[in-house]
């Protein structure tokens, strides 16, 4: 019974990203966010009451916090929380600190339950995030049928209508590379070929879905990691590697063919413009809102302007080019944005998180020591990491919670234990 309870609740948290504005009619906000952040905080208070009713709530937190990602972790919120009393804006801050404590309970509670589930708790990621790559893309496969083959409508790149599951197509977009990740580890590791065929299927809805999305930040990511992953398993190049990139290429030929758009070439013209050109509308306006957040850390290097406060001193160096209400909500590198909000020394100890896993599992892949699975770990985080240095992915559970689950999965495999 425990063992169910336990495939529960940590499905609850994978999944948390299902829940949307709309959910039970009770249209509780016009950002999905807000009830995902409520639902956490519920499952955070169920896992709670069920560690101190088995009586392992102090050696789980205790034992979660040995680490030394845990440990950055409640550094980094701690930082957040000095911050909240010097921020002109208190409120906002409170908010954006709320959230991510939340993040932080829920990466020691998943953390404290994938312990108590043991072994398993590898095939319930795995599993968790094949269905979650299957949900994310098949919606946004058939946002897009629906739209050209049902209603007869011209395909436009439209945010609204893609945005499926995390409110930005850009998230959405670098959300499915992370998870592609996991299906390339299904490829190269395992050998039931009916295992195997199914993840070509599922290959083959996410590339399309990235072709739809046209995020050029996710073709980047997806491109580099794939290029690692391959070259890591070159002696399996035309057994796996070659599968997949004609899966890739008829993802690409079904989207160019079946969506008709006013430029037959987007798809080729999208892939190609990945580059800094300062041309570019889109790049143009991301390098000066680096430029912003650099000029805020170097004006407010120890405190920092207050977490969550961005938004607010956003509108004070990009007042002038704004248009109509529209304000800077992010820097579009959450790092830049966290340097800027809550300090150098907050800033580092955020991108710790992130540094301190790459670093263990680089001595792993080193030594050899579970060759593709830590290679997929690493890919994920890179993916995660490429996405926050271009977009804003701690803002929305969906991918900072597969973070915390790849983090889990990292703690708890090790060699022995590993089949």
């Amino acid at each position: 019974m425990k063992n169910v309870f336990n495939a529960v609740i940590l499905s609850l948290y994978f999944f948390v990203f299902l829940i949307s504005e709309t959910t039970f009619n009770l249209y509780l906000s016009w950002d999905r966010i807000v009830p995902q952040f409520l639902f956490l905080s519920i499952l955070n208070t169920l896992s709670f009451i069920y560690l101190l009713r088995n009586n392992l709530l102090l050696i789980s937190v205790d034992c979660a916090l040995k680490d030394k990602i845990a440990k950055c972790y409640s550094f980094f919120i701690l930082i957040c929380l000095f911050s909240v009393f010097f921020a002109n804006n208190f409120s906002e801050s409170v908010i954006a600190f709320s959230r991510y404590f939340t993040y932080l309970l829920s990466f020691i509670f998943i953390f404290s339950i994938a312990k108590l589930t043991g072994e398993i708790f590898l095939k319930y990621f795995i599993i968790f995030s094949v269905t979650a790559l299957f949900i994310e893309s098949s919606s946004i496969l058939y946002n897009a049928l629906d739209r050209v083959l049902i209603n007869g409508q011209t395909f436009e790149r439209d945010n609204f209508l893609l945005r499926t599951f995390t409110g930005n197509i850009n998230i959405a977009a670098n959300s499915i590379v992370s998870k592609i990740m996991v299906v390339y580890l299904i490829i190269y590791t395992y050998k039931d070929k009916r295992l195997i065929y199914l993840s070509y299927v599922l290959l083959f809805v996410a590339f399309s879905a990235l072709f739809i999305l046209l995020t050029r930040s996710a073709f980047l990511s997806l491109g580099l990691l794939t290029l690692v992953v391959m070259f890591f398993n070159f002696k399996k190049f035309v057994k796996s590697s070659i599968p997949i990139l004609a899966v890739m290429s008829i993802g690409y030929f079904f989207v160019n063919s079946t969506f008709n758009t006013e430029n037959p070439d987007e798809i080729t013209s999208r892939i190609s413009s990945i580059s800094l050109n300062t041309e570019d509308d889109s790049i143009n306006e991301r390098l000066g809102y680096y430029s912003d957040a650099v000029k805020s850390i170097m004006q407010y290097p120890i405190l920092g302007i207050g977490v969550g406060n961005w938004k607010i001193k956003s509108i004070q160096y990009a007042g002038d080019s704004v248009v109509g209400y529209t304000v800077p909500y992010h820097v579009h590198n959450d790092f830049l944005q966290i340097f800027a909000e809550i300090g150098i020394i907050g800033g580092l100890t955020y991108l710790m998180i992130y540094l301190i896993p790459i670093y263990r599992i680089l001595i792993k892949l080193k030594d050899r020591v579970l060759d593709n699975l830590n290679l997929i770990y690493l890919l994920i985080i890179s993916a995660i990491f490429i996405d926050s240095m271009l977009n804003f992915p701690i803002a929305r559970p969906v991918n900072h919670i597969f973070l915390l689950f790849t983090l889990v999965a990292l703690l708890q495999t090790s060699k022995s234990n590993f089949k």
